[in-house]
């Protein structure tokens, strides 16, 4: 903003009024129309933010619909192997461990965390805020759940192959593992019906 006083003599105090008085409408005009571009910006950038909540919502929706379809076979598969363990050991039986697999779809959180960096959830209303909060923050409880389930898959791997090499003690822990990988299961069960709930709720018009 830079304005300009006109130039020319001020003669009396008439016209030293009407300088002030061009001045100030200048910086006026030019204090509003700062401020209406700075809105418009901020409507923008509050558009874009929740344009980007509904796109990584939808896909994180669709990626926790993909591991809980999973989740009935897994744990058909880790009961299998639960009977198999515990049934007394005969010369023909299948010694090899079958361990269950490991569904890992990743959440994503950016678009939210660059809406909080810029500052744009000032823009939004409140009850629209608290809304995509509570989604975000129970798709990332999700992502948690998760990383659990990774560790206790990777326990589970570290007792090898072939269970006709397991000392009595081993097979008692790979037992008690594969328990808890079940438990686990329905915990990732829970908790993605939850997120989906919320994500559900965020995305309503």
């Amino acid at each position: 903003m830079d304005p300009h006083v006109p130039h020319g003599p001020i003669s009396s105090v008439k016209d030293f009024l009407i300088h002030i008085g061009i001045v100030t409408i200048g910086i006026l005009i030019a204090l509003g129309l700062e401020q209406i571009v700075e809105a418009y910006n901020h409507a923008r950038h509050a558009t874009e933010a929740v344009d980007g909540f509904r796109r990584e919502l939808a896909d994180n929706r669709a990626q926790v619909e993909e591991v809980l379809k999973a989740m009935p076979e897994m744990r058909t598969q880790i009961r299998a192997e639960i009977a198999k363990l515990e049934a007394p050991p005969s010369a023909n039986a299948d010694t090899k461990i079958h361990y269950p697999g490991i569904n890992l779809d990743l959440t994503s959180n950016a678009s939210w965390e660059a809406a909080v960096a810029t500052q744009a959830l000032a823009d939004l209303p409140y009850t629209d805020v608290h809304r995509y909060a509570e989604a975000f923050g129970v798709y990332r409880l999700f992502l948690d759940e998760e990383r659990v389930g990774l560790a206790a898959w990777q326990d589970l791997r570290a007792f090898g192959d072939d269970a006709s090499k397991l000392s009595p003690d081993d097979r008692r822990a790979l037992l008690e593992h594969l328990r808890r990988y079940d438990s686990y299961s329905y915990a990732l069960d829970l908790v993605g019906k939850g997120a989906l709930a919320a994500g559900d709720r965020a995305l309503k018009p």
